[in-house]
């Protein structure tokens, strides 16, 4: 008689990887593991979150990806995780896992999961939270960023029980490019309408030697490059903030650059006038998916409205290539990425608390500083708010300027003297 045990799929091999050079042998398997499941994002690539953990890996963190093998040592499915232990008043505190990308005050990743083969979601999700249900070296597993349709995430909060809490914690716009640009704009409210086509016209009417084109070649990225970071920097500052390309962020999304062009993976639009970049726009493509990553403004052609021109021209240009079926504005919550885009994806988060003294502080903390920002929303008046962040907003402007600092006299330092490593 025939049990049907042997029908029965063998239990998948669990592993935990700590080390940068486990971390390294993973490459290939991991962007091939990524092509063959149902997560394929551009923050998911092996290059991306190497890259991010070279460059913005927390104080005393470690490594802690947990990968899904089958018996024959095929990978199906692995958590790109990592482990770090919060700090109060400098006494170790919270053991948090978090998703690599995730967990530092700049964003820089979205759409990010656990990776499962397709058709593995369930035996991947059960397999993962087995492991951690096993494992006493965490507290707080926190997984944010997470696509809405994620099905694993579905599996892993039931393997997980009923303390694994799913909210919503981002929306990220994006045009459907597989459509024509006259069905699209159609889509529009009239001034809309008007204003796609108009900006763009009234540019190169302006200006008539301005010219829009894409890096293709490795010899016009670093030129584009710095033409972004500056252009970036300089709007910023002109609005009273810092932006985004201070200390390590600059070199990280260069190399991310140089690494997407070899790739096919980079839209580096630019818009030129008398021969020199007064705007740039960055994205990276991955499944047919533009993400729009950062761009830079010449604050002096503020009146001739030169990002709508640039955002419009880079729009368009993803229209006209087949291989581009969307433009994702990312998250965040900026107005104007509404005004272009009518359809969004809802990005999840997933929190799983261990009831132990360490999460029962943290709640309580939370709680306190719960009420004392309503208690301050409340009694105190708004110039005193409006003097706190103004303080604030000063405060990261001068980090920035402290930082370029230290990046600049580190340069000098290296070339005194090429034996002296500095970190900032």
């Amino acid at each position: 008689m025939h049990s049907g045990l042997s029908d029965q799929p063998k239990a998948l091999a669990i592993d935990v990887l700590r080390t940068d050079r486990a971390f390294e042998l993973l490459a290939g398997e991991w962007d091939d593991l990524l092509a063959s499941s149902d997560q394929r994002a551009y923050f998911l690539r092996w290059h991306w979150t190497k890259l991010w953990w070279s460059h913005f890996a927390p104080p005393r963190s470690r490594l802690h990806i947990i990968t899904c093998r089958e018996p024959n040592g095929m990978l199906v499915g692995l958590a790109p995780l990592y482990w770090r232990q919060r700090r109060i008043v400098a006494v170790p505190f919270v053991r948090e896992l978090a998703l690599l990308g995730m967990g530092i005050e700049l964003k820089t990743s979205e759409h990010v999961d656990v990776i499962a083969r397709h058709g593995y979601e369930r035996r991947v999700a059960h397999g993962i939270a087995a492991v951690l249900h096993r494992s006493q070296d965490w507290d707080r597993l926190w997984l944010s960023q997470v696509p809405s349709q994620s099905q694993v995430l579905r599996h892993l909060q039931h393997a997980l029980g009923t303390r694994a809490q799913v909210t919503p914690c981002d929306r990220a716009p994006y045009i459907d490019t597989s459509v024509d640009w006259a069905t699209f704009k159609q889509g529009f409210g009239r001034s809309m309408r008007r204003n796609v086509e108009y900006y763009p016209r009234r540019l190169f009417r302006l200006y008539p030697t301005a010219s829009f084109q894409h890096v293709t070649t490795a010899a016009d990225l670093d030129p584009a490059m710095d033409a972004l970071v500056t252009l970036h920097r300089a709007w910023w500052r002109s609005r009273g903030e810092p932006g985004a390309f201070q200390a390590s962020f600059e070199a990280f999304v260069r190399e991310a650059a140089r690494t997407s062009l070899e790739l096919g993976q980079l839209r580096l639009w630019t818009l030129s006038i008398d021969g020199r970049i007064e705007a740039a726009l960055i994205g990276f493509l991955d499944n047919g998916r533009l993400h729009y990553f950062q761009k830079g403004i010449n604050p002096s052609f503020a009146k001739d409205d030169l990002g709508t021109a640039l955002l419009a021209l880079s729009v368009r240009d993803c229209f006209d290539d087949p291989g581009i079926t969307a433009f994702d504005f990312m998250g965040g919550g900026a107005p104007y990425k509404d005004l272009w885009a009518r359809q969004s994806r809802e990005n999840l988060q997933c929190e799983f608390r261990r009831p132990n003294w360490r999460t029962r502080t943290l709640e309580a903390g939370e709680r306190i500083g719960r009420l004392a920002h309503r208690a301050f929303a409340t009694f105190t008046p708004e110039t005193l708010r409006a003097a706190r962040r103004d303080l604030l907003k000063k405060r990261r402007i001068q980090k920035s300027i402290g930082l370029s600092s230290h990046l600049a006299i580190a340069a000098a330092c290296r070339a005194a003297c090429d034996s002296l490593v500095y970190m900032f």
